[in-house]
């Protein structure tokens, strides 16, 4: 069982939910869970579904420190049809019954798609259902456009406005997709400024620019305010995910 509370920051949470989305980052699960398990030492938490949550606490991997999110809804498989129609396949009930400190659940906001509407209503459930059962939530409002995350300031804004005033606790959100420096964080310090509860941002794949694009995108993100990042793939698929793990939570946390 984890501890109680809500979530210090600044924070790192691995972000590791892809692969029930069909995001299948490490194929091998030995090797998936492996990573996992270099990396969470210098983690404050860890966001996933069902299996691989429960295996790390079995391994004795969590320390009551960790906080714990289980991912509610994974039903808008990567490039189906039906990405948009993004159901619950576990629920808060079930994280309270399991003993995690907290659930995270994604809302793709598309202005053009009719189910964005159902999506809404159920990021309300969601949230009142967490509240009643004093679970944390970490919610992932994103502004989708032709099939991807919308990245501009305004499209993030748009999205961490409408999750917060519905009463979500914790936000998880893109980077701006601005110019490093300090263009990206004035527009890291305008999407924090429109909302009033932490903002953790998130990660994404190792990109060209390898470790230190990354790094650059951690910095300019807590040089602008953000509460720390929500980060996986950039740290559980480096060739080294402790030493990776370790460099981002060094400049979330000094």
């Amino acid at each position: 069982m984890t501890s109680a509370g809500r979530l210090p920051t600044p924070a790192v949470v691995l972000a590791a939910d892809h692969r029930a989305r069909g995001v299948v980052t490490t194929e091998n699960y030995r090797d998936y869970v492996a990573a996992l398990v270099q990396a969470l030492p210098s983690c404050d938490g860890i966001l996933a579904t069902a299996q691989p949550l429960g295996d790390l606490r079995a391994a004795g991997h969590l320390t009551p420190e960790h906080r714990t999110y289980l991912s509610l809804n994974r039903t808008g498989l990567v490039g189906s049809a039906f990405e948009l129609d993004d159901r619950l396949v576990a629920t808060v009930p079930r994280a309270e019954a399991d003993g995690w400190t907290g659930v995270k659940h994604m809302t793709r906001i598309d202005m053009a798609d009719p189910q964005t509407a159902a999506a809404l209503e159920l990021l309300g459930q969601v949230l009142e259902q967490a509240r009643a059962t004093g679970l944390e939530a970490l919610i992932e409002p994103l502004v989708w456009r032709d099939g991807r995350v919308a990245r501009e300031t305004d499209a993030i804004v748009l999205a961490a406005v409408i999750a917060h005033d519905m009463g979500a606790p914790v936000l998880k959100v893109p980077v701006p997709s601005v110019t490093p420096g300090e263009e990206r964080q004035r527009a890291v310090a305008r999407v924090v400024a429109s909302v009033g509860v932490p903002v953790l941002f998130l990660g994404g794949p190792l990109g060209e620019g390898g470790r230190a694009e990354v790094l650059d995108e951690v910095r300019d993100v807590m040089a602008g305010g953000g509460s720390g990042m929500a980060i996986g793939r950039a740290v559980y698929q480096d060739q080294d995910p402790a030493e990776m793990a370790g460099l981002v939570a060094g400049l979330v946390h000094q």
